[in-house]
């Protein structure tokens, strides 16, 4: 019997309470209510509980295993960077569950957003002075490691460009 495909979806509650749900890919999405499509909710399988705010989830096949892993931005404090930022959460899904893969505390910057442009993670990262960097990562085996700088030290408008760009 052939495992169901199952994806990753947002559910907020609040500002600062969010779920992380695994649900089957093929579940019908939209009803049609007379004229206008109507979007139903997914019966989610599993659920991670986010007590942070969220403010992005993307999707793709980090670690190469065939499945899309979760990549979740939150804000959040840390133990030894207690000032709430912006974190980077990985999760996978393993038998129908939802399991965690990596849950950084920091990147080399102040991480302002992020993209999934396969292999990459890419990053769009402040820095002290001001500046802006980008920056692509893949997983290793225990979390992301460097891979480039896309650039480094430019203006927010340029930094944009080169985070934007599928190159």
């Amino acid at each position: 019997m052939a495992q169901q495909e199952l994806t990753f979806e947002l559910e907020n509650v609040n500002d600062s309470l969010s779920w992380l749900c695994l649900c089957p890919k093929t579940e019908v999405n939209t009803a049609l209510t007379g004229q206008r499509k109507k979007r139903k909710k997914r019966t989610a399988i599993a659920k991670w509980k986010l007590p942070y705010p969220v403010y992005q989830l993307a999707m793709g096949d980090v670690n190469n295993d065939g499945k899309d892993e979760a990549i979740v931005g939150v804000i959040k404090p840390t133990r030894f960077y207690p000032q709430p930022a912006r974190r980077l959460f990985i999760f996978k899904q393993v038998n129908g569950k939802i399991r965690p893969m990596w849950m950084g505390s920091r990147m080399g910057g102040i991480l302002c957003d992020f993209r999934f442009i396969k292999p990459y993670i890419r990053t769009l990262q402040a820095t002290t002075d001001g500046k802006y960097v980008v920056a692509d990562y893949v997983w290793d085996d225990f979390g992301l490691s460097f891979v480039r700088f896309l650039t480094k030290a430019v203006s927010h408008e340029e930094a944009i460009k080169h985070f934007t760009s599928d190159k």
